[in-house]
């Protein structure tokens, strides 16, 4: 294994810093356990079921909560990908030059920018101006449909929050989908052109191999964009409320923490039921990370010969 002492004692020198992030991992799910413990003994399935924060009855249920985190997830990482596809294709396939320099640093800008300015933001900007120029009207014209059925109020909905968080996420979703794309063999764009394929064709074809690439990185996007909170506070309504309707407000898990857990500690249950909240997101993130980059990595091991 260790073709020298060096290597052995490199190797050895490397543990301690593994060791330790791997068992501070391990701690903070048995924190996790131990304090959702109390609330999912005593509600039981209820807590699960339930769409209820009433701290001076102590009746909880954070259905609404885990609805809202994945609605807006969801919302968000298909607003990344369908943003961050093109905008890789273009930034790698057809710019050049200082061009793709500044969209490249634009991009990265755009992943660097504290989520405060983007809360800021689209609580004063993007709400009225979805409010005004996307829900109305399909609400006027969809109602019919379920998804649209509510009158949009104020603006600030699961749908908003979806939006905003999927426009902070696509720095990161493009730069995965960037660094998949270039680690396509050039073998394959040659082979393209060779037998006359358009540029088209060859985008098609190379998007087709990367199709994997692309589904990890929205595992990825879709768990963080599940943690995220100062977008979500400020934009998602912060309602306890289950609804078909987008422009519903709603709350994330992370939204009703940021909001609640500064009183939870006066009562009983309040600070665990948010703690059992905070399991699930967990429980699901930590999957489709772990799914996420299991994918990433045996594509890269098959695509790169």
């Amino acid at each position: 294994m260790f073709r020298s002492k060096h290597d052995r004692l490199f190797f050895i020198s490397l543990l301690p810093a593994s060791i330790a992030i791997t068992g501070v991992l391990i701690l903070f799910i048995l924190v996790m356990l131990s304090k959702s413990y109390e609330s999912i003994n005593t509600f039981r399935i209820e807590l699960f079921t339930k769409s209820v924060w009433d701290p001076e009855n102590e009746r909880y249920g954070v259905l609404s909560p885990v609805i809202g985190t994945f609605v807006t997830s969801v919302i968000s990482v298909a607003l990344a990908i369908v943003l961050s596809i093109p905008l890789s294709i273009s930034t790698v396939e057809f710019l050049h030059g200082r061009i793709r320099d500044v969209v490249s640093s634009l991009v990265e800008l755009m992943g660097g920018i504290p989520t405060i300015i983007y809360a800021i933001w689209s609580l004063n900007i993007l709400a009225p101006f979805l409010k005004t120029y996307v829900m109305e009207p399909l609400h006027r014209y969809l109602g019919f449909i379920p998804l649209f059925s509510c009158r949009p109020v104020t603006g600030l909905s699961m749908f908003t929050a979806g939006v905003a968080i999927g426009i902070s996420l696509t720095p990161y979703v493009t730069s995965l989908i960037i660094e998949s794309y270039k680690l396509i063999p050039t073998m394959y764009r040659e082979a393209c052109l060779s037998i006359g394929a358009t540029r088209y064709e060859m985008v098609k074809i190379l998007l087709s191999l990367s199709r994997p690439a692309i589904l990890a990185s929205a595992m990825l996007g879709f768990a963080r964009a599940a943690g995220e909170t100062t977008i979500a506070v400020a934009t998602v309504g912060n309602a306890i409320s289950v609804s078909m309707c987008l422009f519903a407000p709603a709350y994330t898990v992370s939204a009703i923490i940021a909001s609640q857990y500064g009183n939870a500690g006066l009562y009983l249950y309040a600070e665990s039921v948010l703690y059992s909240a905070a399991l699930i997101v967990l429980a699901a993130t930590l999957l489709l990370s772990f799914a996420g980059l299991s994918m990433l990595t045996r594509w890269r091991e098959r695509i790169v010969v």
